[in-house]
């Protein structure tokens, strides 16, 4: 007699759960001034420049893999961009995004 089939245990297939959606990191390292600081005008002209289509029904984990201090309105910003086009926007790295979906 198998008392575990008998139990009545359910079986979850953890990759059930992992997102089938492209997942991609919106790094704000690459708008950095010098690789340190970051300077709004030049920051809003380049969100202006950027194809927002690219990220069309994609996780977007938004940011910065440099060692620097970002405001939190930067952030905001990219989001308030990609929020039309994204599946979904995660502020933190890919694993932050994957532990939150």
């Amino acid at each position: 007699m198998n008392k575990v089939a008998e139990s009545g245990i359910v079986t979850l297939n953890l990759e059930d759960f992992y997102p089938k959606e492209e997942i991609v990191v919106f790094d704000l390292k690459e708008f950095l001034f010098m690789g340190l600081i970051l300077k709004e005008k030049d920051y809003r002209a380049a969100l202006q420049n950027i194809n927002w289509q690219q990220y069309q029904d994609k996780y977007v984990a938004i940011t910065c893999t440099a060692d620097a201090i970002i405001p939190t309105w930067a952030y905001m910003l990219a989001a308030v961009n990609l929020q039309p086009v994204a599946k979904n926007v995660f502020f933190g790295d890919e694993k932050t995004l994957i532990a939150n979906v």
